[in-house]
């Protein structure tokens, strides 16, 4: 449990930590995490680390996708305001084709997809 016993309005625990702290987080090197990195990232339990998570991605600044039985990860979404403005605009990751994580590609366009197309 939280060492701060105030509580908001609604009866939560009050928290220093806010959400553009763990924006930041992802902002810090890669954009993807689980809820267990930012927990151990802040000090606190791994469910509320979910639950800040799932608030973010209820608010369309987060995604998620299940790994497994107990992994999911979490990353930006494209229309994200606070993803990382150093990255350059000619970056050839930005100028890959776009697909959806659900979205199903043909094994002769694997390639392709990972890497841009081959010319040659």
């Amino acid at each position: 449990m939280s060492g701060n016993t105030e509580r908001d309005e609604s009866g939560q625990f009050e928290s220093e930590l806010g959400n553009e702290d763990i924006m930041s987080y992802f902002a810090e090197g890669r954009p993807f995490h689980t809820a267990q990195e930012v927990a151990d990232r802040f000090g606190i339990d791994r469910s509320t680390a979910y639950r800040r998570l799932s608030r973010l991605e209820d608010e369309g600044r987060l995604e998620k996708i299940s790994l497994g039985s107990r992994t999911v990860v979490w990353w930006y979404t494209a229309d994200t305001a606070t993803a990382p403005d150093e990255v350059e605009s000619d970056d050839p990751l930005f100028s890959a084709p776009k697909f959806s994580v659900d979205e199903p590609v043909d094994e002769d366009e694997i390639d392709d997809v990972l890497y841009g197309e081959i010319e040659g």
